[in-house]
């Protein structure tokens, strides 16, 4: 018995006396920025190779007054929802926003002649053109706000104009909800 007790209480100071990780503790800045520039750069990497078929869905019927395909509107917010890069909040937003340009602007507006108010450029990218996806994905990322549950996350694009995001923390996990294209 006697023997036991040693060999426990060895063990116990061999494993008071290790050093704690570092980056794991909730909080850290260090973790904390880096679980969001990956949650940036990991969301353009799955943008970049295809985003499970999403950018292929047109939601909107051609023709005056422009309107919204529900049983495609709804795969394409499936299919964000299902990424894992965003929040309910933004999935909501988006689709309200959405609903809403069809309610009122798209009434006098046919996609058919002429871009749509409000889909007239990539809603993830903020542009009409085509990024460079390999500077999207490891550019350094700015963080205002860490420490908190809702932070401003800025993509230094160098020459381009810098991405800008609002992430929440949901479960434990960073997820986008607001991409700022201004």
């Amino acid at each position: 018995m006697r023997k036991l007790f040693v060999i426990c209480l060895a063990l116990a100071s061999f494993s008071a006396c290790q050093e704690a990780p570092k980056n794991n503790a909730p909080g850290d800045p260090q973790a904390e920025l880096a679980a969001i520039t990956d949650a940036v750069h990991n969301f353009y990497k799955w943008y970049e190779t295809g985003a499970d078929g999403m950018s292929s869905i047109i939601f909107v019927k051609g023709g005056l007054p422009t309107t919204i395909d529900n049983v495609k509107f709804d795969k394409y917010f499936a299919i964000i929802a299902k990424s894992g890069y965003f929040s309910q909040l933004y999935i909501d937003a988006e689709r309200a926003k959405f609903k809403n340009l069809e309610a009122t602007t798209w009434k006098n507006e046919n996609s058919d002649e002429e871009p749509l108010s409000g889909y007239d450029y990539n809603l993830f990218l903020c542009s009409q053109e085509i990024e460079d996806f390999k500077l999207l994905t490891t550019a350094p990322v700015e963080v205002q706000g860490l420490g908190t549950e809702k932070v401003t996350a800025i993509l230094d694009l160098e020459d381009y104009t810098a991405k800008k995001f609002e992430l929440v923390k949901e479960n434990g996990k960073w997820l986008i909800s607001r991409i700022f294209c201004e």
